[in-house]
């Protein structure tokens, strides 16, 4: 099996198992961080994807929401898996989360499949090669004005911060009316790389929740950076982004540095 038909497989099968035990009760337990939540469904998938890994790439390292690392974090290939993204939304049955794995090269994302098995849409990107969705290619959304753009936000997850989220808030409200919260960042960056949204910020994220949605929006024609204008750098375990097409990007920075965010 060729790597990119791993990656797809690997993720179609962790979704399996989730979409299977999507409606059935679940034991929810609270992480270190508020609101931060994981189910024993959660475990489940990390299992299977782990040891899919593990058996087909023994001396590759392993970098998961759950586990933590596996072999190390100074690898030069790293699976960086997030075995149900959006777990809070999961466990109380509303159908926006998905399996997202993500490979990356030397630090850098080479390779994303983020699945989504209750709509059975799998979104896949190889660096150079495009970015697909149930391998028709897919291309960020034309949008070129913030009048009627969809923008996605988040809350930060240090509190302190959150008074600048909200003037952030405040600053784009000028602009649009159309935010939305959904729960999810790998599939809002999936939405983003299909044209479904047109921008995307948040902070507090870790490389779980981006690493493969990365690759899937540059490949798509769209620009990630931190709040700065920066790569996003996957070894920091609080990560910065600010996401959308080309023309909307500098805009969304802009208003970043104005609300005095970036």
């Amino acid at each position: 099996m060729q790597l990119d038909e791993f990656v797809r497989d690997v993720a179609r099968g962790a979704g399996k198992i989730v979409k299977e035990k999507f409606h059935a009760p679940k034991t929810v337990r609270s992480k270190s961080a508020p609101g931060d939540v994981v189910t024993e469904v959660d475990e489940e998938s990390e299992r299977y994807i782990v040891e899919r890994i593990r058996s087909e790439y023994p001396n590759d390292c392993i970098l998961s929401e759950e586990c933590g690392s596996i072999g190390g974090v100074c690898c030069e290939n790293m699976w960086i898996i997030d075995p149900i993204d959006g777990t809070r939304n999961y466990a109380t049955q509303v159908p926006f989360f998905c399996v997202s794995i993500g490979l990356a090269h030397n630090g850098k994302a080479e390779m994303g499949a983020i699945f989504d098995p209750i709509h059975d849409e799998m979104f896949f990107a190889q660096r150079g090669a495009g970015a697909y969705l149930n391998g028709g290619r897919i291309e960020v959304s034309e949008q070129d004005s913030f009048e009627d753009a969809i923008i996605s936000v988040s809350w930060v997850k240090r509190r302190t911060d959150r008074a600048k989220f909200l003037r952030y808030i405040e600053e784009l409200s000028h602009d649009t009316s159309y935010f939305r919260r959904f729960g999810s960042a790998a599939l809002v960056m999936s939405y983003l790389a299909s044209g479904r949204v047109h921008a995307y910020i948040q902070g507090g994220l870790n490389p779980w929740d981006v690493a493969a949605g990365i690759v899937l929006i540059e490949e798509a024609g769209g620009t990630v950076t931190d709040f700065a204008g920066n790569p996003i750098d996957l070894q920091n375990a609080d990560i910065e982004i600010a996401t959308a097409n080309p023309k909307l990007h500098s805009f969304l920075l802009d208003r970043v540095i104005r609300s005095g965010m970036g």
